[in-house]
């Protein structure tokens, strides 16, 4: 599936006067990919999406999605919200309780033929991982697949824009990775910018190709989220908490007598995970936390570990009295959280041949369902 979106970019230079403690002050421009806006409580985030969606108007600046001005105050454009084609997901997922999941989804979809309606609620609930949750009331289900329906609700009448304000903060841990990873498809697969707000360095990691860090109303910093947050100075600890990877995969194997599942990363190695009771060919969610990789330079035996895998450092992100060391093994790129003391002692440089040893319990199935579109068959 295409979508309509190819070049479509977002440029936003908005100022407000929010409160007498806060003005916003931001310029942000984003192509075809996922933009991160974080910052603490109070920095402005939900304000900017506010601004940028037409739900509340900038003192002055404008906004533009592709070749469309949706405000502009020296020509004093500004687009109604219901012309701006931004799809929004919040925090609290907002859907209808008296309608099914997918009249909630059809709900964008008014006037449009009936086959075609019926032909684009289909392709969304796929997207979304809802297309069995169709006949259900929102009642009915939990966090992570109302949040799911909420986002194949925005995507339905294919927005321009796609606005999500901490929209897995009232899920469950393994649930927010696990959405996280479905927005990565969305985006994927429908080409189209995605803004999100977090103050979760977590999510803000495994999401986005780039990161706004917005403080006081502006925008200090700006680039590839880990090294963003890497550059980061202040706070508590040092450690960037709960980094995970996230992974899609492909159930290639089982060995059951041994408790084994064997699991196929897309353009990357094979793992072995504890058993589980999937059918070979289910594509699957995986996270694993940057803490619980190790490094090895040079041979390595006897070890309990189910997985050693060779790579190699890409680069180095020092921070405080830690390190984010990058492994790349094939396509497939590995956050790993090391003690800084361990960068010298390993010699940890770009180019650097290196193994991970990844325990079997230590990789976590988040999601599975059928092949999804793009993912390479093993």
């Amino acid at each position: 599936m295409k979508g309509d979106h190819q070049g479509i970019a977002v440029e936003a230079c908005v100022s407000r006067r929010v409160h007498d403690r806060l003005t916003l002050d931001v310029t942000i421009q984003l192509g075809q990919e996922c933009g991160v806006v974080f910052g603490p409580s109070g920095a402005g985030k939900t304000s900017l999406l506010r601004l940028i969606a037409g739900l509340d108007r900038p003192d002055a600046g404008r906004v533009r999605v592709g070749d469309a001005t949706w405000f502009d105050s020296t020509s004093a454009a500004n687009l109604p919200l219901r012309s701006r084609r931004a799809g929004m997901i919040f925090q609290d997922d907002l859907l209808f309780p008296h309608l099914s999941v997918s009249a909630n989804i059809r709900f964008g979809l008014n006037g449009l033929p009936r086959a075609e309606s019926d032909r684009r609620a289909c392709e969304v609930a796929e997207l979304c991982g809802v297309e069995r949750l169709l006949n259900r009331r929102p009642a009915t289900l939990s966090g992570g697949e109302r949040q799911r329906v909420g986002l194949a609700r925005a995507l339905a009448p294919r927005p321009r824009l796609l606005l999500c304000d901490e929209p897995v903060s009232a899920i469950d841990l393994d649930g927010r990775f696990a959405l996280v990873d479905r927005l990565r498809e969305v985006q994927a697969v429908e080409r189209l910018p995605v803004l999100y707000v977090t103050h979760s360095p977590s999510e803000a990691i495994a999401l986005g190709a780039k990161l706004f860090l917005l403080d006081g109303g502006r925008i200090i910093d700006q680039g590839p989220p880990l090294d963003v947050l890497a550059r980061r100075e202040g706070g508590g600890s040092s450690r960037l908490d709960d980094v995970r990877n996230v992974f899609r995969g492909l159930i290639s194997d089982h060995a059951a007598d041994r408790g084994e599942t064997f699991i196929a990363l897309e353009n990357g190695p094979t793992l072995v995970v504890p058993f589980h009771d999937l059918s070979i060919g289910s594509v699957v969610t995986l996270a694993i936390r940057s803490d619980d990789l190790l490094l090895a330079r040079g041979p390595i035996l006897g070890l309990s570990a189910r997985n050693v895998i060779a790579g190699f450092v890409d680069r180095v992100l020092p921070h405080g009295g830690d390190a984010e060391v990058i492994v790349r093994t094939g396509e497939v790129a590995w956050i790993v959280s090391v003690v800084l003391p361990a960068v010298s002692a390993l010699d940890l440089r770009a180019g650097a041949d290196v193994h991970l040893i990844l325990k079997a319990r230590s990789c976590h199935i988040l999601e599975s369902g059928r092949p999804t579109r793009g993912f390479a068959s093993a």
